[in-house]
């Protein structure tokens, strides 16, 4: 449900949905249109592999992830900060990983 959010949030924004259609594609700077262009077929692709189970989810999420967490990080000035999408990105993913640790241990016994 998180990436399928993103995702979402991230069509929004491209198409002038979210701060009053100032955020509009057309509007941003280049390296935003970049940017949500990038997670706008990410998330909505990793989110259908983490859904279908399959590894490549997992790998776009992650790649997704690092592609925001590194835009907020090195350009706050263009991007915004926004260390709580950050945290809640490591948090989820952390989440997933000791999920699959676990059931790898369980089919183990």
């Amino acid at each position: 449900m998180f990436l399928l959010f993103l995702a979402l949030s991230s069509w929004a924004a491209l198409i002038g949905l979210s701060e009053g259609g100032s955020g509009r594609f057309d509007l941003v700077h280049a390296d935003v249109r970049f940017v949500e262009a990038v997670l706008s077929v990410l998330y909505p692709v990793a989110a259908a592999g983490l859904w279908f189970g399959v590894g490549w989810g997992f790998v776009l999420w992650v790649l997704g992830a690092a592609v925001q967490i590194g835009a907020h990080s090195a350009y706050p000035h263009i991007f915004g900060d926004a260390p709580g999408l950050a945290a809640l990105h490591i948090l989820l993913i952390g989440f997933y990983v000791s999920f699959w640790v676990y059931l790898a241990f369980i089919r183990q016994r």
